[in-house]
């Protein structure tokens, strides 16, 4: 894909188009609600230039669950949160007026990332995770707003960074859960000079490792622990670029 080869059909995050209407119109009508989503949808299709937009809303039974920790189990910070008043009714508008496809197995994110890698589609979300995927973006709103292309030295890097960083919003705590945040900082940095997947992965390793040693951790054990550890994260971190793409599988 080329600077010049803007795609004509965008994947839309509509997870968080349905938690931003929702929650703006919490106080209103539902049919207001209803119509400010479809107008949302139509804006944000105009903003990338899509000709054809694809609907996107995470189901059930998402595979991340199983691989959270006892500690920090995936996204389990949000079990607490609250949906806006009309959550379910824009959901239903979704698909039954905006043709929005319910991923199961998955996330919404998934799709998006596999349209675009498998089908030269765009990303139209405001979720910084999915610069873990290469392709071109779209953000509707805040100091980033606007297409852009992200290749896939960027998109590795990106996602290298969040093994060693976590996502918080996500409930993946990353090194610094370790080893301490000024730490965790000061290692990034040496990724950016690196050019290969396998490159950056061992770098991430070999400081997880460095990290162990640094809690006294037993030599016999720290490898397995390690090795366990980073997959469970990467599976949680990783947006699938393949239909049933699991990472760090052989």
């Amino acid at each position: 894909m080329t600077k010049s080869s803007k795609p004509s059909t965008w994947g839309i995050d509509g997870d968080i188009l349905i938690y931003r209407i929702g929650f703006a119109a919490e106080e209103d009508p539902v049919e207001f609600a209803m119509h400010s989503l479809k107008v949302a949808t139509l804006d944000v299709m105009d903003g990338c230039g899509a000709s054809t937009g694809h609907f996107y809303l995470t189901g059930d039974d998402n595979y991340r669950m199983q691989y959270g920790s006892e500690e920090h189990p995936y996204k389990g910070n949000r079990k607490d949160q609250r949906k806006p008043r009309h959550y379910d009714a824009l959901r239903d508008y979704a698909v039954r007026k905006l043709d929005a496809i319910v991923v199961d197995g998955q996330e919404a994110d998934d799709a998006l990332g596999i349209g675009a890698v498998q089908h030269g589609h765009g990303i139209a979300t405001l979720d910084k995770d999915l610069n873990g995927v290469p392709g071109w973006h779209y953000v509707w709103t805040g100091k980033n707003q606007g297409v852009y292309l992200v290749t896939e030295d960027e998109a590795d890097l990106f996602f290298h960074k969040q093994l060693l960083t976590g996502d918080s919003t996500d409930n993946i705590p990353g090194l610094f859960k370790r080893v301490g945040k000024k730490a965790t900082a000061k290692v990034i940095e040496p990724l950016e000079s690196m050019t290969t997947d396998k490159e950056m992965f061992e770098y991430v390793r070999s400081v997880y490792l460095e990290g162990y040693d640094a809690l006294g951790m037993c030599l016999d054990e720290r490898e397995e622990v390690v090795d366990d550890w980073l997959r469970r994260q990467g599976r949680c971190l990783w947006i699938r670029r393949a239909e049933g793409e699991l990472w760090g599988s052989e």
